[in-house]
């Protein structure tokens, strides 16, 4: 065993500085802070100095002492009762077919409830088994093992984060002893791109992800080579500062926690590359054309795609839905898992809409057209083609109804159906809460609990709501506004508290009738819903746009 590189941060001589040896001043867990200097514990103000585990304000006078700490000098945790690095001496080692990052530390650990402070001695190791491409991370705690976790797997960051020693330290933090992080770092990499060489015959590859932020560089790039150890043909992951809301978006809400194990597991078994085992987990195709689209912020979109075997159609619909997602991306406004999902199923029908409309029935149609032009009626018709019985289909397809006249033909028959009544699943408070008078009784608004009336609005007001007769429930409701004469006006969709659709006779949106456009605004008011549509203006009063 060769000791290539070593460096120690921290002093446990109480008046020397950061600047001088890179001991922090002060000592923060969550809403507990412990001052170094003057030995004293206070009360801490979390959210006014720190967000998501970054710094808003990074500028903390100690309240017993007065001292003051800024950035590097601060050593925070966002949870309680973490070990916080106090001093700390890290060792690079090499062995035969191993790679060790070692690191022993003394580490403070702040108990709120008890309001006292515990002092521990705590070592980790990271080993890169080269040979058998797996990566361990161990850590002792008082000469006691408490943590035994094999890594490699995206999975680690928010196992590791606030857990390791190398998530508090920046890259440029003070070192009093040795050379830099920053340097350390980089040996690291030399040393574990040589053995890949040296031992398994791997060619070099890229291995430094940059765009993260100095305070957690460190961390984030040792977590990337791990993943390499294990998975050497793998795109770098890019553990970048939002890497958690990313991978919560764009990897939890899609798959299941231990994917890359079981691409692990399969790349072992069957000798295969990364991503040729991915594409098997995953249920993707194994085609060039996969491999230059591969990204696992839009698997859900491949998952869906996959199944249009033209190559072409394919790239139009990932390239359009990819673009949409990107524009979302800086909405502030927008619940973005919300809007994930509902894209998950537009992307489903819209590609069953192609298999079962443009293959078959209108060959002639561009689906690029249709996408940026007619997407909502492309929904409309599909949702209407499941409400649609076997004798409406086959109408539908013995007269060769053209698709400029597709919409308003389904929309008509579908709610001459003589189906069996059906109540939708909406519960009782639900329905209160919307059925209502308003303007003194001269409109009336009712939350549609029956297909019978779901069919009498379809036919009232020429539009496709028939269609939504498999999809009314407590998280969606169709409402009707009509007036004293019982005569619908206004058809109102509600999805888990907000307005997404407001029409008119013909799907007019609600807009172009300015009373009625007013009554919806004080209807949401009044049931206390959220506007989230174009099809209603509230550019009449500025008061109302905070509803929306």
């Amino acid at each position: 065993m060769k000791i290539i590189e070593e460096l120690t941060i921290g002093s446990y001589e109480t008046y020397k500085s950061y600047l001088e040896t890179g001991t922090p001043s002060v000592f923060i867990s969550k809403k507990t802070g412990f001052c170094r200097y003057c030995q004293t514990q206070f009360e801490f103000d979390e959210g006014y100095h720190y967000a998501d585990n970054y710094p808003i304000y990074s500028r903390i006078f100690c309240p017993i002492c007065g001292h003051l700490s800024i950035d590097n000098d601060i050593r925070y945790s966002s949870a309680e009762n973490k070990y916080l690095p106090y001093v700390a001496n890290l060792k690079l080692l090499e062995m035969k077919s191993k790679v060790i990052l070692k690191i022993n530390y003394k580490a403070i650990q702040i108990i709120d409830k008890l309001f006292m402070i515990k002092v521990f001695d705590i070592k980790e190791i990271y080993a890169f088994d080269i040979q058998n491409e797996n990566v361990t991370w161990k850590r002792y705690i008082d000469k006691e093992i408490s943590d035994d976790l094999e890594i490699g797997y995206m999975t680690d960051y928010q196992k590791l984060m606030e857990n390791t020693a190398l998530w508090f330290y920046d890259i440029k933090h003070i070192v009093r002893k040795g050379t830099t992080l920053s340097q350390f770092l980089r040996r690291l990499r030399e040393l574990i791109i040589k053995k890949e060489k040296n031992v398994n015959g791997y060619t070099k590859k890229q291995v430094y992800i940059s765009n993260v932020g100095f305070r957690h560089k460190l961390f984030a790039n040792v977590l990337n080579l791990a993943h390499k150890v294990r998975f050497w043909d793998s795109p770098n992951v890019s553990y970048h500062d939002n890497f958690l809301n990313y991978k919560k978006l764009y990897i939890d809400n899609f798959l299941n926690e231990n994917f890359e194990k079981e691409i692990y597991t399969l790349m072992k078994k069957q000798n295969l590359s990364y991503n040729k085992a991915s594409f098997k987990i995953l249920s993707l195709p194994c085609t060039r054309n996969m491999e230059k689209h591969f990204d696992y912020k839009y698997i859900f979109l491949l998952q869906q795609i996959c199944e249009i075997k033209n190559t072409d159609i394919a790239n139009i619909l990932y390239e359009y839905y990819k673009n949409k997602i990107e524009i979302n991306e800086n909405s502030y406004y927008c619940n973005k898992e919300e809007y994930l999902k509902n894209i998950q199923k537009e992307v489903k029908t819209i590609c069953n809409f192609y298999k079962l409309f443009i293959l078959k029935i209108y060959k002639n149609l561009k689906l690029k057209q249709l996408l940026e032009n007619k997407s909502n009626i492309i929904i409309d018709i599909m949702n209407l083609w499941h409400s649609a019985n076997n004798k409406t289909k086959k109408n539908f397809i013995r007269h060769k109804i053209p698709f400029s006249k597709a919409h308003d033909w389904l929309s008509i028959e579908v709610s001459k159906q003589a189906d069996q009544e059906i109540r939708f699943h909406i519960s009782k408070n639900i329905m209160n809460r919307f059925n209502l008078y308003m303007m003194n009784t001269k409109f009336q608004c009712s939350c549609i609990s029956k297909y019978s009336n779901l069919k009498y609005i379809a036919r009232q007001m020429k539009n496709c709501s028939a269609g939504y007769k498999d999809r009314i429930n407590n998280q969606l409701q169709l409402v009707a506004i009509s007036d004293n004469t019982g005569k619908p006006k206004v058809l109102l969709e509600i999805n888990q508290d907000s307005i997404v659709q407001a029409k008119l006779y013909r799907n007019v949106p609600v807009f172009k009738d300015n009373l009625l456009n007013n009554l919806v605004i004080e209807f949401a008011k009044k049931v206390k819903l959220k506007i989230k549509t174009d099809d209603i203006s509230i550019k009449q009063d500025n008061n109302l746009k905070n509803i929306a």
